[in-house]
């Protein structure tokens, strides 16, 4: 016999305009007077206390270097780095689970089925089945799925913020580990001409001590200084190479010491540090904070909202045993009456998630200030530091050689010679590790005060 389900035409028609008008949830919104007196929260001066030069913070520091082989460096390691995919990686997850939230919202349809079939040895055969499209959704009707889809929304945001800060800082650590190595290098070759100026003297001294015009104790002290200029020699190809395999990995190669360095790029002239409060909107990993603590408030709105009743329809359209026409409607209701204090547990760790949000929002922005305040102090610093190392190598080498001189016409000790030339040797070195240092203070200024390197922007 035939068994006919037929859904009242009303029904029907009062159940999809409940779907359609359900669809316009209540869209809640950070509380955007939280965040702005967050930031009002901290004081800062009308300019940086270590230095000011006015202007606006600038971009594409790369070029302010004019060194096309670093140039290629940057851009072969945003390319092959390891966590700059990672860094990609995780934000088509966010992505996905912010559209994983978002389908929760939207009615769902989907097929079911099944048939089974009995019988017994003292009754006829028996054998039923069904198929059936069946659309269920859960109306947001105050607002809870919105705010967890927003909440997704800002935490994948916030990742967008970490990949650009990910790729500032890959690009920042590329250009200190060629400059590092570019001191390696001019160190490397002042080794080896000073293990060939020991050599030379060690030799002319043993053919003066043959004939007799000098003594053994001497020719002792130069084959030992001649064997700590190579021991030195050794030790600064050593740190070469290893900071060749350190920047050929960083960039994604094989760790084959095949990176050739040059000399050191000059330093680039001042540059524009604009206010501190400028960091607050220029900074990716101030701004990523800034999302987690929005992305924070969503999940303890969303969180409160689990007191409120749920609701959940359905629709179910088909056919029993692939003859007879079947509907149904399911509707259900859903309200925590007594949970043993679950739902406020969720809202007590929601509360915390924000606090913590927020104390860490405080931490980087502080910490990008402090940051900011360091490089700038550090250039001045070491701007004196480089001037007063470049004098020191000067006047000791002149003093060196006239030592040196006085000393083959019989005026004066080895020793004079040797500690005037230890003094030059330190100073050259050094001067080349304060020229370096000063590049990757510039790089570090840069990344601290926010500035892109290149003009994506």
């Amino acid at each position: 016999m035939k068994r006919t389900h037929v859904l009242p035409t009303l029904l029907l028609s009062a159940s999809a305009a409940l779907l359609i008008s359900g669809c316009s949830y209540n869209q809640a919104t950070p509380d955007q007077k939280m965040i702005s007196g967050l930031k009002s929260e901290i004081r800062n001066p009308n300019h940086f206390v270590s230095s000011y030069l006015g202007g606006k913070v600038r971009d594409n520091w790369l070029r302010t270097f004019h060194d096309p082989t670093l140039n290629k460096l940057v851009i072969e390691a945003q390319k092959n780095n390891p966590d700059i995919r990672l860094a990609a990686g995780r934000i088509e997850q966010a992505a996905a689970i912010m559209r994983l939230t978002q389908a929760n919202a939207i009615p769902q349809l989907n097929l079911q089925g099944n048939y089974s079939i009995r019988s017994w040895k003292a009754q006829n055969h028996y054998d039923r089945g069904n198929i059936a499209a069946v659309a269920s959704w859960e109306p947001d009707l105050w607002g809870r799925l919105a705010n967890q889809t927003l909440r997704e929304k800002e935490l994948t945001l916030a990742q967008v913020a970490e990949y650009e800060w990910a790729r500032q800082s890959l690009s920042a650590n590329t250009a200190k580990a060629w400059f590092l190595l570019e001191s390696d290098r001019m160190i490397y070759d002042f080794a080896k001409e000073v293990v060939k100026i020991q050599a030379q003297a060690e030799s002319i001294f043993s053919k003066r001590a043959e004939i007799g015009e000098g003594n053994q104790r001497d020719v002792h002290m130069l084959r030992g200084m001649l064997a700590e200029a190579k021991e030195n020699e050794t030790t600064a190809l050593s740190a070469k190479e290893n900071d060749t395999r350190a920047l050929e990995t960083l960039i994604g190669r094989y760790p084959a010491n095949a990176i050739r360095s040059h000399r050191l790029s000059k330093v680039p002239s001042a540059i524009p540090a604009g206010v501190p409060a400028d960091l607050l909107n220029r900074r990716p990993d101030v701004i990523a904070a800034q999302d987690r603590v929005a992305a924070a408030f969503h999940n303890k709105e969303a969180t409160k909202l689990l007191r409120l009743p749920r609701i959940t329809l359905g629709v179910q359209i088909g056919f029993d045993v692939l003859r007879d026409t079947m509907s149904k409607l399911i509707s259900g209701l859903f309200m925590p009456i007594a949970d043993a204090g679950t739902i406020q547990a969720q809202i007590d760790a929601a509360s915390a998630e924000q606090k913590m949000a927020i104390e860490q929002y405080r931490s980087t922005v502080l910490n990008a200030f402090r940051e900011v305040e360091n490089y700038l102090a550090f250039e001045k610093q070491l701007a004196k530091r480089f001037n007063y190392l470049d004098t020191m190598v000067k006047e000791y080498k002149t003093t060196y050689d006239m030592t040196d001189a006085n000393y083959k016409i019989g005026e004066g000790t080895l020793i004079d010679v040797l500690t005037v030339q230890a003094k030059w040797i330190q100073a050259r070195i050094l001067k080349v590790q304060v020229h370096k240092e000063r590049l990757v203070n510039r790089v570090n200024l840069h990344l601290a005060l926010g500035g892109s390197f290149d003009n994506r922007r």
